[in-house]
């Protein structure tokens, strides 16, 4: 039996991660997530602007033109963004000063303008919030990996604590990073087209043996 479309599922993980399977969201880590704080200054920013965002937008009636509602998102995101940046400036001033633009373009992500009206806005009030959130997680998935290796290769640190002289100091470079996240991109691929193919054999299988 086929998973309703109505239940919580996680693709949002990694079948659909909206970074390395969809490509959307991809400038802030390309560019910014170059070591491991700075990756948590942006899923931090994410979280607090793109899904509060969601569960708020749920409420603006549909009956309103979609234009005016995906207008009516970006606002709320635009709203959303003041106490977001007074938090991360309390707590991590001199980071969050320097990515202060690519939490600017957070404001209006294809997480918020996109999956709402394709996925989110379908299902349930509860199932939508679990939905959206394990595409946040996805994105934070991303965000660390990439934040955390290029840290390690280009400055030797573990979340500012120095561990080994750095190997590669270009990889805290755009063009590295754009490379890396094709890298992951492959692996996700790779581990999901995997997983699929094994769960279709079994259920071959197990249909084989039914007969």
């Amino acid at each position: 039996m086929s998973k309703s479309k109505y239940s919580a599922n996680f693709d949002g993980l990694l079948k659909q991660n909206i970074v390395l399977m969809s490509g959307l969201v991809t400038a802030p880590i390309i560019v910014a997530a170059t070591t491991g704080e700075r990756a948590v200054v942006l899923v931090l920013s994410f979280f607090m602007m793109s899904y509060t965002s969601i569960l708020l937008c749920r409420f603006i009636p549909r009956k309103i033109v979609y234009t005016v509602r995906t207008l009516l998102y970006a606002v709320v995101a635009a709203g959303m963004f003041i106490p977001t940046v007074i938090l991360l400036e309390r707590w991590f001033p001199e980071t969050t000063e320097s990515v202060m633009l690519y939490i600017e373009l957070l404001t209006v992500n294809s997480l918020l303008l996109a999956k709402t009206e394709s996925r989110f806005y379908l299902k349930p009030y509860g199932i939508m919030a679990i939905d959206a959130f394990v595409y946040v997680l996805g994105y934070a998935i991303a965000a660390f990996a990439v934040g955390i290796i290029r840290e390690l290769l280009a400055f030797g640190t573990f979340f500012g604590k120095r561990w080994f002289d750095p190997p590669m100091p270009a990889a805290k470079s755009p063009f590295f990073g754009f490379f890396l996240v094709g890298i992951l991109a492959a692996v996700c691929r790779a581990v999901t087209g995997k997983r699929k193919k094994s769960k279709n054999s079994s259920s071959y299988e197990r249909k084989e043996g039914a007969i």
